[in-house]
């Protein structure tokens, strides 16, 4: 509001202040004229007193000298009275001059001092007017040795009417003081008050984030000097401001980044800021222990608590999913306090199994190779000893040393597979497919495999008649055949395995899930890897090369895609795929 600003409170304070001394100074000129004139009419009258004195002792009190003192007191709009001894003349009433009786002098006893040889100077109430004079009185010694006096008398009203005149002179000088500083205070308010109110908008400006308002240097007075000073501090604000966002830029950058999990903790202990892989660590653990909140991990809880109590950094190790989590948590502190930590969450799991993997490889190779060479050698050694002694012996242990030939082909097949795709050497034929069709075709294979097994497998689709996705068909059909298949082996009988597909923001997702026996945390993290079996005994049947994640991980990665997996035991497993569009779905 208007009251409320500064030249508004700097008006009013200005004529305040020139009214306060305007009104305490024109009480003063009232008073000082008020007694001024007192004292002029006064001596006015005590010089016709004794002029009139010195008339009547000079020329005697004759009628003549008498009427000349009448007349002198009326050139001053006054009266005159002379009392010598028993006698007494007084002037008659003319021009609102009362006339006064001797009884009146000599009844009050100041004037009849007057008679006695002293002068007097008194103001009265005559009656039955009622009105104020102010009376003067000369005392008289006549050559004779008579004794009298001369008294001069004027109403006040007479002196009033020029007091009023000065009354007036003074109001108007007061009220046109009083205009031209309204004026002068609002001209030096506003000349004060309008560099103040653009500094105030460009201050506004800064709080916003617009540090581009200059504010004009109009005086090289204080104020002057305030906007330099203003501008100078917007200049350094704007640079340090930007410093420090290229700062946050680069420290987000390298943040989000980091193939290491940050997580960010206040002193409460609750989660402020996460990168991607501290997101991964946290969904799979809310996931693990069945949480839909967003809260802080108890792990996490316990550890931040150790470390504000200790103050100082603690490392604890954590187990997720089947992953093993380093967690290394430091305190932040406010001045002397601390106000809350940052923890670095490094995932060990592939440094912790890399040597296995290392010294695995050969065995499991080995292994692989070992079993059909082994099936093979023996029943060739048996048809060439004759031990197969009918023709339908023959017939059989020929099959198996077939199905162990192709098993030993499709291991060989999926191992070249492999290198070709870590080599980089492995070709996508991309196109683009009628999505909807292509599902369908791919999941009706499985249909009397799932039944002959007692299991239900249903496919559930979200995706249109004519939707077109770019993708190589052969090699996602390859990827979808190994988890159906791996589902179908791994559901017991009366189980479901449901393969669903939606189209997100232009992204293709694929789930499949099952009912079946699941998979062990611990095994979840290298369900992925080459030759990687939960079953350790490796016995046949059920389990296969141990190959078939390991490629299907490899072509989703080649269409720039992700696939992972959730399970738990004796609940289940679910498989999604996620593939991004290299071409615009068609509708």
């Amino acid at each position: 509001m208007i009251w409320k600003s500064m030249i508004s409170k700097l008006w009013a304070t200005i004529i305040v202040l020139v009214s306060l001394v305007l009104v305490f100074l024109t009480v003063l000129l009232l008073q000082f004229f008020e007694n001024n004139s007192i004292r002029q009419t006064e001596t006015q009258m005590i010089k016709i007193g004794h002029k009139a004195v010195s008339l009547v002792q000079n020329e005697g009190p004759e009628q003549a000298v008498l009427s000349s003192i009448d007349d002198i007191a009326d050139v001053y709009s006054a009266g005159s009275a002379v009392i010598i001894n028993d006698s007494f003349r007084g002037s008659p009433e003319k021009d609102g001059i009362p006339v006064v009786s001797r009884h009146f002098f000599l009844s009050d006893p100041e004037l009849k001092k007057v008679v006695r040889g002293r002068t007097v100077s008194r103001q009265v109430t005559i009656q039955p007017n009622n009105e104020r004079i102010i009376v003067v009185g000369v005392p008289i010694h006549m050559p004779d040795g008579r004794t009298g006096g001369v008294y001069i008398y004027q109403p006040l009203r007479v002196m009033q009417h020029a007091l009023d005149q000065a009354k007036k002179l003074i109001y108007i000088s007061a009220g046109i003081a009083i205009i031209l500083t309204t004026f002068f205070a609002f001209f030096l308010s506003t000349r004060i008050g309008s560099p103040l109110r653009r500094m105030r908008t460009a201050v506004i400006q800064v709080s916003h984030g617009n540090f581009d308002m200059h504010v004009p240097v109009i005086t090289r007075d204080e104020v002057g000097e305030l906007a330099v000073a203003f501008n100078k501090m917007r200049k350094e604000l704007k640079g340090n401001i930007t410093a420090l966002n290229q700062e946050k830029e680069q420290l987000a950058g390298i943040v989000n980044n980091m193939a290491d999990g940050v997580l960010l903790l206040d002193g409460r202990g609750q989660l402020r800021a996460s990168n991607p892989p501290a997101d991964r660590f946290l969904q799979s653990w809310r996931y693990e222990h069945k949480k839909e909140d967003t809260g802080t991990p108890q792990e996490l809880v316990e550890l931040f608590s150790s470390v504000t109590e200790a103050n100082e950094h603690r490392v604890r190790e954590v187990s997720v999913q089947g992953r093993f989590w380093v967690i290394i948590m430091t305190p932040l502190y406010n001045m002397k306090n601390v106000r809350g930590a940052v923890a670095v969450l490094r995932d060990m799991t592939e440094e912790k199994h890399i040597d296995q993997m290392k010294k695995g490889f050969v065995a499991n190779v080995s292994h692989e190779l070992r079993t059909p060479i082994s099936m093979i050698q023996g029943y060739s050694e048996a048809i060439i000893d004759g031990i197969a002694g009918t023709k339908e012996e023959q017939v059989d242990m020929a099959q198996i040393i077939l199905d162990e030939s192709k098993r030993l082909g499709r291991l060989v097949n999926e191992l070249l597979d492999l290198a070709k795709l870590e080599a980089g050497h492995f070709q996508l034929n991309v196109r683009k497919i009628p999505l909807k069709a292509y599902l369908d075709s791919t999941v009706k294979k499985f249909y009397g495999y799932a039944a002959s097994k007692g299991i239900h497998l249903q496919l559930v689709q979200k995706i249109g008649d004519k939707v077109q996705f770019n993708l190589d068909p052969d090699r996602i059909e390859q990827v979808m055949t190994n988890l159906i298949d791996n589902a179908i082996r791994h559901t017991p009988e009366g189980g479901h395995v449901t393969v669903s597909a939606d189209i997100d923001s232009g992204h293709l997702h694929i789930r499949v899930q099952d009912t079946g026996t699941g998979i062990a945390k611990e095994a979840l993290p290298f369900v992925f890897e080459r030759f990687y079996k939960e079953d350790k005994a490796r016995t046949r049947g059920k389990s296969g090369t141990g190959l078939g994640l390991s490629i299907a991980k490899h072509i989703v990665d080649a269409h720039g895609g992700k696939i992972s997996v959730n399970s738990r035991k004796g609940e289940g497993t679910a498989f999604i795929i996620n593939l991004p569009p290299t071409g615009k779905p068609q509708n």
